[in-house]
């Protein structure tokens, strides 16, 4: 369960401060699909990277399986971010990998053996609709092509929780709906 507690979040500006979040507090039960919406500025997307942490709050409490991670030694969250993957609006994607080699990455950094890693990303390549693009460069591909590549690699380590900052923004409605 993701608990958001009082959630704040203001950056430093010339004007004092732009307050992106105030007082958020929401539970996301365990199987859950929760959606959140707005207005382009409205503060999605940083109150989605607060609950990992990319975004430190300003005050609150992220509360995950009924531990505060904002209270976590960094050791400890990057345990914790283990269970979290994210797919980002921008795609995030490594320039210098292979599309199999950005799928492949999160498991090479779980430890897991290069043929097992490889083999589990060709199937989430192939469940995305990319096999064929397994050697491609990010370069090669279209902005479609990419989210693609980016949602395999969330998905490439199981996670217990998937944060998704539109993660179909760049689809074409047919892809969107089929996959």
């Amino acid at each position: 369960m993701i608990e958001l507690q009082n959630l704040c979040k203001t950056y430093p500006s010339a004007n004092g401060g732009v307050e992106a979040l105030r007082d958020i507090s929401l539970t996301i039960e365990d199987g859950e699909i929760f959606g959140i919406i707005g207005l382009s500025g409205a503060g999605k997307s940083t109150l989605v990277r607060c609950i990992n942490l990319l975004e430190r709050p300003t005050s609150g409490a992220v509360v995950i399986d009924g531990q505060d991670i904002t209270r976590l030694p960094t050791p400890e969250l990057l345990k914790m971010r283990r269970s979290i993957s994210m797919i980002f609006q921008g795609f995030n994607l490594l320039e210098q990998r292979s599309v199999l080699r950005n799928v492949t990455f999160p498991l090479e950094i779980a430890g897991v053996k290069r043929g097992p890693a490889r083999e589990k990303a060709m199937g989430l390549l192939k469940v995305v609709g990319l096999e064929e693009k397994a050697e491609a460069f990010p370069a090669q591909l279209s902005g479609g092509q990419k989210q693609r590549v980016a949602i395999a690699r969330a998905l490439a380590s199981d996670p217990r929780y998937l944060l998704c900052d539109e993660a179909t923004s760049a689809l074409d409605p047919n892809t969107t709906r089929t996959r």
